[in-house]
């Protein structure tokens, strides 16, 4: 690779053009709407670099960002600590007492386990997330059992069914015989044994007498056969 040494006196213009290839996107863009002449040295160069891009840094947290973290009115004690935690790695040389301190803080005020926490001081991380697990454990038990009474008993739907199953066959007895009795009341009545039966149809569910029948047939003459 061949070396080509740079007289002292051009090393910083040459340091300042050579920026502009290190550059892309919105910094590349500001480096080429620079005026011209308007960058002295390249410690100039940087002072404006510095200047203009200095919100783009992502500043380093530190314990106290753990304030920030707030458990939400209706979010689980477990989502509360994993975003908690979450939070937590992202910070060199955390702060332990902080961190109680700050997890402590973020429970909802009108909580159970705030007011456990008030009453018995933790000191120590294994303690306050003793504490915290076990109530994990009695806030998911409170909740599956008041799923398990939402859902109905299987025994009471498939009594439901059954009796549902049931009702389209029960008829009542009356039904059947008005049925049979249209069936086969104007077919001739088989004579038995010893007895005369008489062919005229069954008309006693009618509201006329037989001599009034008789009569209504006698003056509609041939028409009736």
């Amino acid at each position: 690779m061949l070396a080509v040494a740079l007289p002292k006196g051009s090393r910083k213009a040459t340091m300042c053009k050579e920026f502009g290839s290190t550059l892309t996107g919105p910094a590349l863009q500001w480096y080429i709407n620079l005026p011209s002449r308007s960058i002295a040295s390249f410690a100039v160069l940087s002072d404006k670099f510095v200047e203009q891009f200095a919100s783009s840094r992502n500043l380093e947290k530190t314990s106290d960002s753990l304030y920030e973290i707030l458990q939400h009115q209706t979010e689980p004690l477990r989502g509360y600590i994993a975003r908690l935690n979450q939070e937590k790695v992202a910070i060199p040389e955390c702060s332990i007492p902080t961190a109680i301190s700050a997890f402590k803080r973020g429970l909802l005020p009108d909580g159970d386990f705030y007011k456990e926490l008030t009453k018995y001081q933790c000191k120590t991380k294994e303690d306050v997330l003793s504490r915290a697990w076990a109530h994990v454990k009695w806030e998911e038990d409170v909740s599956s059992r008041a799923k398990a009474q939402q859902k109905p008993d299987p025994m009471t739907i498939r009594l439901d069914r059954t009796e549902r199953d049931e009702k389209p066959s029960q008829r009542p007895a009356s039904d059947s015989g008005n049925r049979n009795r249209g069936r086969y009341q104007n077919r001739p009545i088989e004579k038995a044994e010893g007895m005369e039966v008489s062919t005229w149809p069954d008309i006693s569910h009618l509201s006329v007498s037989r001599l009034e029948l008789v009569n209504v047939l006698r003056q509609m003459g041939q028409q009736v056969k």
